[in-house]
């Protein structure tokens, strides 16, 4: 199992893409969030029209999800035939149906098939276990524990932990939290903050705990705030990490 950061840039970021990861098994990938940027991003890893076999998304906020229709319209464009399995909120769907219309406008259909499934609290897809939980947010976000084998992710999407997704955060081999502040937020907050990251960091006993979807300004504070706590990091753009050889490397793409 490999994580592969596509983007871990806040919605209006200048200099990183917008938040998705891409998960890899020795056979299959998911892409979990397609903002604007990251449809670039997957293009600059030179890799097969057909390699990702599933998008899964958090919520349809346009850094989450606007990207959807220029990487359709690329695989239409390049004659992907291989099904695509898309999960979301069914109540989110018609956001991103609208934008895979609009990925090929006016013909009516793709080359290629999309399965739209609805996102529930837990199921299986081949040997992946993936589970979901409520975050607290403008609207509806499902954070994500993906699991295989021995090997378990958990991404928060945005918006500040619940119990829900704080039960799904625990003893995650590896985690991603939103953290748009570096100073506390109101408990009524619908994002993260540095304070509450650092809490669940402690308490959780995490052993590697990645802080995204942080605004620019932020950015320098936030990595020197981390510094005392092996394992609590700032994600970059490009950051890669192999469950395997239970390590980080920086992927080498062009700009």
């Amino acid at each position: 199992m490999k994580i592969d950061i596509l983007g871990c840039g806040s919605a209006f970021s200048r200099w990183q893409n917008t938040s998705a990861l891409r998960v890899l098994d020795d056979n299959h990938q998911w892409l979990i969030d397609c903002g604007p940027t990251v449809p670039r991003a997957l293009w600059q890893r030179d890799g097969d029209i057909n390699d990702i076999d599933v998008i899964f998304f958090t919520h349809v906020h346009p850094d989450h999800c606007a990207g959807l229709m220029a990487l359709l319209n690329y695989w239409k464009s390049f004659s992907r035939q291989k099904p695509l399995i898309i999960y979301s909120q069914a109540e989110q769907r018609p956001v991103l149906m609208q934008l895979a219309r609009l990925a090929n406008w006016p013909a009516s259909t793709l080359s290629f098939e999309i399965e739209w499934r609805d996102t529930t609290t837990s199921w299986c897809w081949q040997n992946w276990q993936i589970e979901t939980a409520f975050t607290q947010h403008e609207i509806a976000n499902h954070a994500i524990r993906l699991s295989i084998g021995s090997h378990s992710l958990f991404y928060s999407g945005d918006g500040r932990p619940t119990p829900e997704s704080v039960a799904l955060m625990t003893a995650s081999d590896l985690a991603f939290q939103e953290c748009a502040s570096l100073t506390p937020l109101a408990d009524d907050a619908s994002h993260g903050d540095f304070p509450g990251c650092l809490e669940l960091f402690n308490t959780l006993g995490l052993p590697r705990l990645g802080l995204y979807h942080c605004y620019d300004a932020t950015l320098p504070e936030l990595k020197q705030a981390c510094l005392p706590y092996p394992g609590l990091f700032v994600s970059e753009d490009g950051l890669q990490y192999d469950y395997q050889q239970q390590q980080f490397s920086h992927g080498t793409y062009p700009l």
